[in-house]
């Protein structure tokens, strides 16, 4: 018997490793993302390739334990592990399991955990709002302390205003951070986030983030209120992608409640974010983002919440750049959810109404007309609170006064024989007038009817009408007919690139025929490892061939921190210039096949460096040029 227990006993130990062991086999253990009223999406990463499963059920009365009569599965085995549960009933709790299964038979399972899905329309909720949990050396339990303590508000989901990691491209900020961090917040609660500059536009942003196309900015509604998720890394002036996008979600909204959420803040009175208010003015916010504000003005937004600035700041309601207590838009800075505290300018700013520079998140809850808002830090204390009551007519939703811009549709405009061109307009009852030689059309210009084809090169001007003839603003794109750039006359080349090093701070790319060259080489690899530059206020030229192996169309991309430049047989393709974060920019050309001139001007101011180059294939997405296609 002795022995028996002896042997039981060791059985139950290696029983408690093996299970133990199969647990740590989740790299990223389940969370959630982007619920519904009728669906909710669960992710999770394994070590080994693995099968994917979720047990799911309504809780139930009168049951002595979670009942979970319903499944999904994926077929195959991989990774990253993506599983929508839907058709669910709304404002409902459900239980839920994960279950992977390694090729070597091991089983990976995860507790029982809960949710549920998005309230009815009419019901009341209750949001989190956090932003910049990237992690940093001088508070580390930061992150972890927020999660817990917005895990504990219970709210129905969490928006977060970008900068989730340090670093989007090391997966380890993921994976090491970020989610065992937000564990217990995530596994229970769906978070929305949107990008901020550390994300670097990185392809694990977007494997482990689930929002509609093209997921950097996106909409959602929950309960009566609609949310306007965008990223402020990317251009936001009038006429930009993401503008045209906003303009027409903001005008055609129909919700109580209206909220944008992006990373960069409008207005912000940190001490040095936008002007080192030691010894210079601040542009008192970021002049990109500001970009919105007539939107957000013109369309009736309630809120506009942001990250970046690690601080907590309320405006007064603003509108027109004044304080404006019955129309304005309230700016809401919560960017103290793990990165290291800042601090504010050494004199008050016109807009601010509170602020506080401590680890912080912020809650909303709303019921029909009516928001109760309160900020708590780390420990639990009120910050700031405020109630906000909706009371009058114009308040619930705003008048279109001046008409969205119509939207203009092409597959290309840049073309070798013809394109089409089809004009949109936001409402049925508005009507498109049009030129074709860049002129301001008025009432008595060309009527859209149908879509238009371009056999040569022109520039198109529109603008939508009301039927009382009020106007949009003017929306003007220039198209290009061009025959394929033919290639260079080179017989014997080597593999990669020649390249010119060169030291300085810029705040755009400099002349650099006019500066000393540091030192000068040749790369086999397209980036900054094998130049080995100093970490920041430098540049660099990279000049060469890029092998083209068929005619046609081609679109090129350059994703840097700081400022880039591409040409193709001296031509500016991509101006990426000035300082910003990682972010992707496009640009395309005609090419006949064989070798091209190549030339990327690259420049690095201060934080992260990143000089990433290559094409876009329809199939494989981004492609980075590899060595077999550069030569000098």
């Amino acid at each position: 018997m002795k022995y028996l227990l002896l042997l039981l006993c060791a059985a139950n130990a290696t029983l408690a490793v093996a299970q133990s062991l199969n647990e740590d086999q989740f790299l990223v253990k389940p969370y959630l993302q982007f619920s519904t009223q009728q669906g909710m999406y669960i992710l999770w990463e394994t070590k080994e390739a693995a099968s994917s499963q979720v047990d799911f059920g309504e809780a139930r009365r009168h049951v002595q334990q979670a009942v979970l009569d319903r499944r999904v599965t994926l077929p195959g085995t991989r990774l990253m592990h993506e599983l929508l549960l839907d058709s669910l009933q709304v404002e409902t709790n459900y239980f839920w399991q994960v279950t992977s299964i390694t090729a070597k038979g091991d089983t990976l399972r995860s507790p029982i955990y809960t949710f549920k899905t998005a309230v009815q329309d009419s019901s009341a909720y209750m949001f989190a709002l956090i932003g910049d949990t990237q992690r940093n050396s001088r508070t580390p339990w930061a992150w972890g302390k927020i999660a817990e303590r917005v895990w504990q508000d219970r709210p129905n989901f969490v928006v977060l205003a970008g900068d989730l990691v340090d670093q989007g491209l090391q997966k380890s900020d993921w994976t090491e951070h970020f989610f065992p961090n937000g564990q217990q917040l995530m596994s229970r609660v769906p978070v929305y986030p949107v990008l901020g500059n550390h994300e670097q536009d990185s392809p694990l942003y977007y494997q482990y983030v689930v929002a509609p196309p093209p997921e950097y900015y996106y909409t959602f509604y929950y309960g009566n209120a609609q949310f306007f998720m965008l990223d402020s890394n990317r251009d936001l002036e009038e006429g930009s992608e993401q503008y045209e996008w906003l303009e027409w979600e903001l005008a055609k909204s129909t919700a109580t409640w209206k909220i944008a959420v992006h990373h960069h803040p409008p207005y912000s009175s940190d001490n040095d974010d936008h002007g080192n208010t030691a010894y210079t003015l601040s542009t008192l916010g970021d002049t990109k983002a500001r970009n919105l504000v007539p939107l957000y003005e013109r369309y009736g937004l309630d809120f506009c919440l942001f990250g970046h600035t690690h601080l907590y700041e309320r405006s007064w309601p603003l509108k027109d750049n004044r304080i404006n207590m019955k129309e304005g838009v309230v700016y809401i800075n919560s960017g103290g959810a793990g990165g290291g505290i800042e601090d504010f300018a050494p004199t008050r700013s016109w807009f601010t109404l509170e602020l506080q520079a401590i680890h912080h998140y912020c809650t909303f809850a709303i019921y029909d007309k009516t928001l109760i808002f309160k900020a708590i830090d780390h420990e639990g204390r009120l910050l700031d609170a405020f109630q906000m009551q909706k009371e009058t007519p114009h308040q619930l939703r705003a008048s279109v006064i001046q008409p969205p811009a119509p939207h203009i549709v092409t597959p290309a405009t840049l073309f070798q024989q013809e394109t089409t061109v089809t004009l949109e307009a936001a409402f049925d009852s508005l009507e498109i007038r049009y030129t074709l030689d860049g002129s301001e059309p008025t009432r008595q210009s060309l009527l859209y009817t149908k879509p238009l084809t371009f056999k040569r090169s022109m520039v198109l001007t529109a603008r939508a009408y009301t039927t009382d003839g009020r106007a949009s603003r003017l929306q003007r794109l220039a198209f290009r007919q061009m025959q394929p750039q033919v290639p260079a006359k080179v017989k014997k080349t080597e593999r990669g690139l020649r390249y010119t090093y060169y030291e300085g701070e810029w705040q755009q790319l400099p002349d650099f025929s006019k500066l000393p060259v540091i030192k000068s080489g040749t790369i086999k690899q397209l980036g900054l490892e094998e130049i080995a530059p100093r970490p920041q206020h430098f540049g660099v030229v990279l000049e060469g061939y890029l092998d083209i192996p068929e005619t046609g169309l081609h679109t090129f991309f350059l994703n840097t921190d700081d400022g880039s430049k591409l040409y193709i047989n001296g031509e500016l393709i991509i101006d990426h210039d000035g300082d910003h974060s990682a972010i992707k920019k496009t640009g395309q050309t005609i090419l006949a096949a064989g070798k091209h001139l190549i030339r990327i001007e690259y420049y690095q101011g201060r934080g992260g460096a990143l000089l990433q180059a290559g094409q876009i294939n329809a199939q494989l997405g981004d492609v980075p040029f590899t060595p077999f296609q550069l030569s000098y």
